[in-house]
């Protein structure tokens, strides 16, 4: 039996909650079927090599969220708009999120489709976030531009300091 809107909204909405409120990998991975082969996919939308940007099994989960919260704090989640088809189980959510690096403090916000799949009992089988901004805000291709510069003046001023 196919799960219904309301049970699909709730889900869904729990796990964008989890993920705006920068859970632990453990708690997001609990939205994941166990029983199915998953795919989580982050990439942006005219991508010429989508698959170059999809994984595989509960590991790529965890190791997807874990690389984020590694490097990137993310903040100002918000959800736009969200579109579900019973039917098929599938939930299509529009959103931005703001990135900052944590290592350059350097930030920039990110516009995006999240296409997710659910199985019968309720659990993710299928993760696919499509940057619809600029390809450069693409978390994925993100580069860090590095510690903000020091200008010569103020470099001096710290040698001088030193001496």
């Amino acid at each position: 039996m196919s799960p219904s809107v309301s049970d699909l909204t709730a889900v869904a909405e729990d796990l964008f909650s989890d993920i705006a409120n920068n859970s632990p990998s453990i708690r997001l991975l609990a939205h994941f079927s166990q029983h199915h082969t998953v795919t989580i996919q982050h990439s942006f939308a005219d991508c010429k090599t989508p698959d170059a940007y999809r994984f595989t099994g509960l590991n790529a989960v965890r190791s997807y969220f874990d690389l984020l919260a590694t490097h990137y704090e993310r903040s100002a989640m918000e959800k736009h708009s969200m579109r579900i088809s019973a039917h098929s189980g599938r939930v299509i959510l529009l959103g931005s999120v703001h990135w900052t690096w944590r290592s350059s403090r350097k930030g920039w916000r990110e516009d995006f489709e999240c296409t997710i799949d659910f199985d019968d009992n309720l659990k993710v089988i299928s993760f696919v976030m499509l940057t619809t901004s600029s390809p450069s805000t693409c978390v994925m291709r993100a580069v860090d531009p590095g510690p903000p510069d020091i200008s010569c003046s103020r470099r001096k001023k710290r040698f001088d300091i030193w001496m």
